[in-house]
């Protein structure tokens, strides 16, 4: 008997580098965040890019963190997050809180305005939209945790540049 086409094709197939998967991924232009925390495990910050709408009833929102990291404990005790939506003009902002310049936790939030939402975490004042969520759920995939977490709270600003990552780089869009 002979393999279907695919069978065929999974054969030829080789396993996925994972360099060639990351350059891949760094194609997708995404929207650049500050997630934040606070509660009993600490205030804490950090860049991501992955994150969106899960669904509008109930309102909730995923983001994505890698496990090795300390805000990802730190969501997980605190039960909370606030996604923070940069403006184009927030380069430093992100820059600062992906830990590039070495910074201390606090040192890093006295880069921006911050106010504490509904759960007690910081929104950043200039945030083109800042949604506080309570976590709702958490699926480990490969490195990260996918973490849905339900609004309680949401500040946004009027239209405006955000700020996007592509290619390595940073970019505007309005939004």
């Amino acid at each position: 008997m002979s393999p279907t086409s695919s069978e065929s094709e999974d054969q030829d197939r080789l396993p996925l580098e994972t360099a060639i998967f990351r350059e891949a991924m760094s194609r997708i232009a995404a929207a650049v965040h500050v997630v934040t925390t606070d509660g009993p495990g600490g205030r804490m910050g950090a860049t991501v890019s992955a994150a969106c709408s899960v669904s509008d009833e109930p309102a909730s929102i995923l983001i994505c963190l890698n496990r090795k990291t300390r805000i990802h404990g730190a969501v997980l005790e605190n039960r909370c997050f606030c996604l923070n939506t940069l403006s184009d003009d927030h380069e430093e902002i992100s820059d600062t809180f992906a830990g590039r310049d070495k910074l201390d936790m606090p040192q890093r939030f006295e880069k921006g305005d911050w106010t504490s939402l509904a759960t007690g975490c910081p929104a950043l004042n200039s945030a083109r939209l800042s949604v506080d969520c309570e976590v709702y759920s958490v699926t480990e995939m490969g490195t990260h945790s996918i973490i849905v977490g339900t609004v309680t709270d949401l500040r946004m600003t009027d239209p405006g540049k955000s700020l996007l990552y592509v290619r390595r780089g940073y970019k505007s869009l309005d939004t």
